[in-house]
Formats: C-alpha cells, sequence, structure tokens
C-alpha cells in the first residue's frame, strides 16, 4: 500500500549506501582505482532523487551529511559544474529522514544535525529491507543503467563473465558524476512512475 506519512514532497525522504558497480580511474593516469560508494536519497512522495554523494570512502556519517547537504541546496550550481542544461527542481529539508539501521544512521552526529533543523529521524525495523522499497528500488534501478558503462563489474562474476573491467574502466569520479546527473535530470526524472 501507501507509504505512511508521505503525503506531500519532501515529508519522507529516504537514505541509503552501495557500493557502485563500476570502477573508476583517476584523473591523471587514467588507471583504475576501484569501485565508489553511493549515498543516495530519495523524496518518497513524488520519486525524485533529492541529491547523492559519491565517495571512495565507506559509508559513514560524512557521507550522509554530504548527501543530505545535496538534497536541501538547490541544484542550479550543481548542474551548472557539471555543464548541463536540464532542472533538478528539489531543494529543501525533508520533515523525516527514514533510513536503516546502519550506525552512521544512528549515531549523534545526525540525530544532533536534525534535531537542530527539526528533522525527524525514523528507522525502519531491523532485516525487513522492503520498508525502505523505494531507495532500494532507485538503487537497484542505477545499478542496472551502471552496467551499460566501460568498466562495470557487473552484479555477479557470473554475469561479468571474461569482460575486463579494470582494462575497460574509462570514467573519472568527476565523469561519473556529471553522467549520473544527467541520468537523473534527464532520463530517470523524465520517467512516468506507474504508482503515482
Amino acid at each position: 500500500g501507501e507509504f505512511p506519512g508521505a503525503n506531500w514532497p519532501l515529508a519522507v525522504v529516504q537514505i541509503d549506501h552501495t557500493k557502485l558497480d563500476i570502477i573508476l580511474v583517476d584523473d591523471h593516469h587514467r588507471r583504475p582505482i576501484g569501485r565508489p560508494w553511493i549515498t543516495l536519497a530519495i523524496d518518497v512522495f513524488s520519486r525524485m532523487v533529492t541529491g547523492f554523494y559519491i565517495s571512495f570512502d565507506p559509508p559513514g556519517a560524512l557521507a550522509t551529511g554530504l548527501c543530505l547537504a545535496h538534497a536541501i541546496l538547490p541544484k542550479e550550481q550543481w548542474l551548472a559544474k557539471h555543464d548541463l542544461d536540464g532542472e533538478w527542481p528539489v531543494w529543501g529539508s525533508p520533515k523525516t529522514l527514514h533510513l536503516d539501521n546502519a550506525k552512521e544512521f544512528r549515531g549523534n552526529m545526525l540525530q544532533r544535525a536534525c534535531a537542530e533543523y527539526r528533522i525527524d529521524l525514523s528507522w525502519r525495523p531491523v532485516a525487513r529491507p522492503h520498508y525502505g522499497a523505494h531507495i532500494e528500488r532507485l538503487l537497484g534501478t542505477v545499478l542496472q543503467e551502471i552496467h551499460t558503462l566501460p568498466g562495470t563489474t557487473f552484479s555477479n562474476p557470473r554475469e561479468r563473465g571474461d569482460y575486463d573491467s579494470d582494462a575497460k574502466a574509462a570514467l573519472t569520479l568527476g565523469e561519473f558524476e556529471t553522467w549520473l546527473s544527467t541520468y537523473i535530470v534527464k532520463i530517470y526524472h523524465q520517467r512516468i512512475h506507474s504508482m503515482i
């Protein structure tokens, strides 16, 4: 059924992390440096991506905070930085953040920051990923799209076969951010969602 309390834009924003199925290269020598992590946020009411943060560091309070800052701020400067001409009309403080039970979501830093900005925290039940279905589905969709990019690792060794992800890796972190922003603005946000 419907997600309780998600009755208007930014009423409930879900955030989660995952390691991306792609190997990125460094900016200078364009050699493989590894798979990055993404912290991603989605507005449950509108199904719009509110923000993201990509890093080679494992998820933590910093990644969560930077994703939340990206979600709250207007996106015009971000789009200009990545030379994108589309619109990303999502900004503002969410009423509620809906999170899983990872330690970075239970920490004092996030709780104090949310209290200061009057953002409620809501955690889904332990070992019940379907309670975070919106963010889990978005992460799955993004990972599926990544499988079309050079340097993808696919989702498992059987699917990868003899594809040499390191040899095919071509995108830097900045280039990948531009690709993801383009995908969000020009493709994902333009699709009609069957539930809305």
